[in-house]
């Protein structure tokens, strides 16, 4: 999984733009799920290259100044709220299954790849 994005990319742009969800088909719910967690994972794994240990105090501001380093200078609560859960989640996972972060989101993905996709991603 390449963990760059375009944050000027369209994806990222109608990812941000509220939609009636009753015309939202399954494969544009597995490209939002897709387009979400590269988001995140680009993000994170960016914010973790530079920050060695996170206080949780600058969790917040770090999260803030990492979107920023990737051109996002407007965001819906949604994605930082997205971001951080994700960031939690992977912590977890990472923690209980006494893996690394990298390993941690590869699981992630997985699972939420096989339960909101028909076709998973391959990787």
């Amino acid at each position: 999984m390449d963990s760059t994005i375009d944050s000027s990319g369209p994806d990222l742009v109608r990812f941000q733009q509220p939609q009636p969800v009753a015309g939202v088909r399954g494969h544009e719910v597995c490209g939002d799920v897709h387009t979400a967690l590269s988001v995140a994972q680009a993000v994170l794994t960016s914010r973790d290259r530079r920050i060695l240990q996170l206080p949780e105090s600058q969790s917040s501001e770090t999260l803030i100044r990492e979107l920023r380093a990737f051109g996002v200078m407007e965001a819906a609560p949604q994605l930082i709220a997205m971001v951080a859960l994700v960031d939690a989640a992977v912590e977890r996972l990472a923690d209980a299954g006494a893996v690394s972060r990298l390993e941690a989101w590869e699981q992630l993905r997985k699972d939420v790849l096989r339960k909101h996709c028909h076709e998973p991603d391959p990787a």
